[in-house]
């Protein structure tokens, strides 16, 4: 069993979706990050997910933070908790509750016009 930070080393974690690229050429990851994110992020992701148990201290920890949403405290949690608000999904919001096409603005119904001078 191979420990990398604490976490038992499960393979390489790639993120196709999100980052096609990889990590390294994202932009948001420091190639010390990216290189840390490939070597145990499926583990994480495994373990956020009830994939796995935890087999130490570090990793009992970990999915205590992703259970209870307290802030990071390790290097890997950060890490962690920075990938989840990258491939979180965003909401989208407009500022006006009706959209109107092309169609409805060109009407001569919209426009009024005082035929009288």
């Amino acid at each position: 069993m191979i420990l990398v930070h604490g976490f038992v080393k499960a393979g390489k974690f790639y993120d196709d979706v999100n980052f096609p690229y990889g990590f390294r050429k994202s932009g948001n990851f420091s190639i010390t990050e990216a290189d840390l994110l490939t070597d145990v992020g499926k583990r994480l992701f495994m373990l956020e997910q009830g994939l796995a148990a935890a087999q130490n201290q570090v990793e009992e920890k970990f999915v205590e933070m992703c259970r209870t949403q307290r802030e990071g405290e390790s290097k890997i949690e950060r890490l962690w908790q920075k990938y989840q608000r990258l491939t979180k999904k965003r909401s989208f919001h407009t500022l006006s509750s009706r959209v109107t096409s092309n169609t409805d603005i060109n009407t001569n119904d919209n426009i009024a016009i005082d035929e009288e001078y």
